[in-house]
Parts: C-alpha cells; structure tokens; sequence
C-alpha cells in the first residue's frame, strides 16, 4: 500500500524540525562537526530525507539565517532612503553593518564569519550580501560624479570599504593575544579612516 503524502502542515513541522535540529548541531559542534549526517541524526531523519527538504548542506545553513539577514536588510534599504548624499549614505551603510554585527551576533557571526569547511561545495553568495555591496556601489558612483568621492573603479572601492569594516570586527574575535582592542571601537575607527581615504 503507498504512503500516504506528507500534508503542507506536515512538511513545514518536519522541514522546521530539521532547521532546530541543524541550530542545535552547529550550536554544539562548530562548523567541523556540522555534516548532514549528524543533523539528519539529531533531527530524527535519514540524510536523505534532509536532501529532499534542503538541496544542500549549506541550503540548509544559510536558511539558518537568511529571515533574520533580510530583517536586517530592510533596516539598511530604509537607511539609503533617508540619505539622498552619497557620502553621508555610504557612512550609514558601513555603521548599519556595523550595528547588525553589534546587535545580533549570533546571526552576523553564523552569515558573514561562516568559515566554510573545504568538503563543503561554494555556494552563490547571499542575495544580502550581493545587495549590500551594490548598495556601496551605487552611493561610490554618485559621490564620483558629484565630485566628492576620489575617482576609481567603484566596484573595488565599495569592496574595500566592506572588507575593511568586516576585517576590523573579525580580527579581534579570531585573532586572540594581540590588543586590538574592542570590536566596536576598531571598526569605528576603521569606519573614519575609510570615509577620510575616498573623499576627493
């Protein structure tokens, strides 16, 4: 006799299930200790029952934190709204970077300081952080052409200022014995000297 079909209802719980149970591994074992195996474990499943909810390992780590990322995202898409210069619009964008690494570091550390293990294929980046970076982008070309921002190629310099940013909050959480100092005054400073570096 065929089994009956799974309702949506039904889905949802076991897919949600997976989901509490891959929180719970990563929250347990790190990122070396989180396979597919051990949450299909902890979720009660078979590995491949896992594979026909998410397509993916990191399918399923990303929708880990993807709600919560756009959440924030929506705070920053109001931000480039507020800010008509491109320059006051760009120091918005790195300091709401920087608040969502302050304010919810649980999800910036599990979205953006994910170290991927080398048995875990490249996935496309987030939509977020392709967003954010067109963001940048876009307020580097205007402040070009207004003449407030050095010439160059944006792409580089909005890519440059993230990295700097994303550096200075990384650095003193990976980095253990050198006195860096705390995360929020470093890319603080970090965020003056880039705003000082690209004016015209």
């Amino acid at each position: 006799m065929a089994r009956t079909p799974a309702t949506p209802e039904q889905r949802l719980h076991l897919r949600n299930k997976i989901r509490d149970a891959a929180v719970a591994v990563y929250a347990e074992q790190g990122v070396a200790g989180t396979s597919a195996r051990a949450i299909a474990l902890k979720a009660g499943v078979s590995v491949g029952t896992l594979y026909s909810y998410y397509s993916s390992l990191p399918d399923l780590m990303r929708s880990l934190w993807a709600e919560p990322v756009e959440e924030e995202f929506e705070r920053l898409r109001a931000v480039v709204k507020e800010n008509a210069d491109p320059l006051k619009r760009i120091h918005a964008l790195l300091n709401g970077y920087l608040s969502f690494a302050l304010d919810r570091p649980d999800i910036f550390k599990s979205a953006f300081l994910y170290v991927r293990q080398d048995n875990i294929p490249q996935s496309p980046p987030p939509a977020a952080a392709l967003e954010f970076h067109a963001l940048l982008r876009e307020a580097v070309q205007e402040g070009q052409a207004a003449g407030e921002i050095k010439p160059g190629n944006s792409a580089h310099i909005a890519q440059q200022m993230w990295a700097g940013v994303h550096g200075a909050l990384a650095l003193p959480v990976n980095v253990e014995g050198l006195e860096f100092g705390p995360a929020e005054e470093m890319a603080t400073r970090m965020i003056k000297t880039l705003m000082d570096a690209i004016k015209a």
